[in-house]
């Protein structure tokens, strides 16, 4: 592989989604020889989901990034190289606050390990989430409260959503399709052969009904763990 200069710092713009098409290909094929970079990916590419279902993006302070750079790169660096570093100045306020996430999700969680319950926050919607792991996939109670109905044009759909799963590459798995009734409420049942170490986090995403499996639409609900 041509060698990439400074190509391991690309990793935070690329789990931001924040390269370029041409700038993402290139860190993928170094992804793919570069041991390290697999690795944090892995370990960090549940961030972006994470952050999205606990708080709205933030701007970062003007100034802070120039701050950080003069304190932790005081040489002059090449424009390329400092717009690289600039995106760690995000990715490392994302990792602190993810990682304070983490720990309350994890001091709350029931009793019963097979047993999740999440909120699916967004649209102004009340819905709520119960999953339950059985021998033969993973069985979600959704309900919902003032959901919007998308009929006819379109429907929700819930996924299993893998840590490293991208637009440009998915890794999630369907759970189906569903909609509120006319007065925007209902219970639904879903079922899905997911692992839960495998696909951790929960999306819902508004697809047109057009017979298409492909996640197509953008993701409108996402889950947060609660009691």
């Amino acid at each position: 592989m041509a060698d990439i200069s400074g190509a391991h710092v690309d990793l935070a713009g690329y789990l931001l989604d924040a390269l370029t098409d041409a700038e993402a290909t290139a860190f993928e094929a170094h992804l793919h020889d570069c041991e390290a970079c697999r690795r944090q990916s892995g370990e960090l590419g549940a961030l972006p989901e994470l952050l999205a279902a606990v708080a709205p993006p933030f701007d970062v302070p003007a100034g802070l990034a120039d701050r950080v750079l003069a304190t932790i790169a005081p040489p002059p660096l090449p424009r390329r190289q400092r717009s690289r570093w600039r995106l760690l100045v995000p990715l490392a306020a994302a990792t602190a606050t993810a990682a304070t996430v983490l720990v309350v999700a994890l001091s709350v969680g029931g009793s019963d390990p097979a047993l999740e319950r999440y909120a699916l926050r967004g649209a102004g919607a009340e819905v709520s989430a119960t999953v339950r792991t059985t021998g033969v996939g993973r069985e979600v109670k959704v309900e919902i409260d003032r959901l919007r109905d998308p009929r006819p044009d379109g429907l929700y759909e819930l996924w299993f959503v893998a840590p490293d799963d991208r637009r440009r590459h998915p890794h999630r798995v369907s759970a189906g399709t569903f909609h509120p009734d006319d007065a925007g409420r209902g219970t639904v049942r879903l079922l899905a052969a997911a692992d839960p170490k495998a696909y951790p986090a929960i999306s819902v995403t508004l697809e047109p009904a057009d017979g298409d499996p492909r996640r197509q639409g953008p993701t409108v609900l996402r889950a947060v763990p609660v009691r």
